[in-house]
């Protein structure tokens, strides 16, 4: 899978199960075909797909249990590369590619550009990718308590007068969860992607918003949540790494400069533009406009 220990993933039952039910419920789209696993370590999912019936399987970035694994498990058709994709030369085109490629806020710290490079070289005309789409949504959020704890840690620190980092500080988004009752707005879909189709410049966006006010309240800023999907297996796969419950892909918590006061009803507008250098840096452009209050943040998650 991913750069964590591979434990910790299969005991993550949100993030693992949805790729190992889109492969044993859907062996009719594996059999006898010719499979790319990205990412493996142990090799499971690749064990998956060969007992589900593909006829080889390619498992890059293979751990050093992985060999044993697949021998334990009396498969054959699985060849084991240490290497990540773009340091090898396969001697053939592959139908399916597997690959857990997000990242916080679809890319952040995933292996799109990876997908993408597989997709273009090796992947079949009638060939798809697992899971192929991903969705960004976003919503207002009020969370004056951590925001000013945030801030206010720099006003002292041990004695030292520190306010000169409010500035940058105020420019760093918080990947964390937040509880049911901080939302406080409708959801609104920013952003997709389809991975069998998009090209590099595509991860690059801007797109306008207006979410709707649920109650009287304050809002201290924006969380960006994502959706991803398996849309070729048999019945869709939709995964949801929400707002409140991301134990692994956690959303993304865009602040604002101060708290705008808000009222049932009321429109909040904006546009949200991220602009993709690499899986370790994004640049993202807030723009907010309630009533008379108008005003743009500009925040790097690297």
């Amino acid at each position: 899978m991913d750069n964590l220990n591979d434990e910790e993933i299969f005991n993550d039952r949100d993030r693992i199960e949805p790729f190992v039910k889109a492969i044993t419920r859907n062996k009719h789209l594996f059999k006898d075909k010719v499979v790319l696993d990205l990412n493996s370590g142990m090799g499971l999912l690749s064990v998956l797909a060969s007992q589900s019936g593909a006829k080889q399987v390619y498992a890059m970035k293979a751990n050093c249990y992985a060999t044993e694994i697949i021998k334990q498990n009396n498969i054959q058709n699985v060849t084991l590369k240490k290497e990540n994709i773009k340091e090898v030369e396969l001697n053939c085109k592959v139908d399916i590619i597997i690959s857990a490629w997000m990242g916080n806020m679809l890319f952040y710290g995933g292996s799109i550009q990876e997908v993408i490079y597989a997709r273009d070289k090796y992947l079949n005309k009638d060939g798809f990718i697992m899971p192929d789409r991903g969705q960004l949504y976003l919503q207002s959020i009020e969370d004056t308590q951590y925001r000013d704890q945030k801030m206010n840690f720099w006003n002292s620190v041990y004695g030292v007068n520190m306010k000169w980092m409010k500035q940058w500080v105020a420019k760093e988004p918080l990947i964390e969860s937040i509880k049911d009752d901080q939302l406080n707005s409708d959801e609104q879909l920013i952003y997709e992607v389809n991975l069998q189709t998009c090209k590099l410049e595509d991860l690059s966006f801007s797109n306008q918003y207006q979410l709707k006010i649920k109650r009287q309240d304050y809002v201290t800023g924006v969380i960006v949540w994502m959706k991803y999907s398996f849309t070729y297996t048999h019945l869709p796969i939709h995964v949801i790494m929400g707002p409140t419950k991301s134990p692994f892909w956690k959303p993304v918590i865009l602040y604002f400069r101060e708290e705008l006061p808000v009222n049932k009803g009321d429109k909040l507008q904006g546009s949200l533009a991220v602009k993709f250098e690499s899986e370790e840096l994004l640049h993202i452009k807030l723009s907010v406009h309630l009533q008379q209050q108008n005003y743009i943040s500009y925040f790097k998650l690297n």
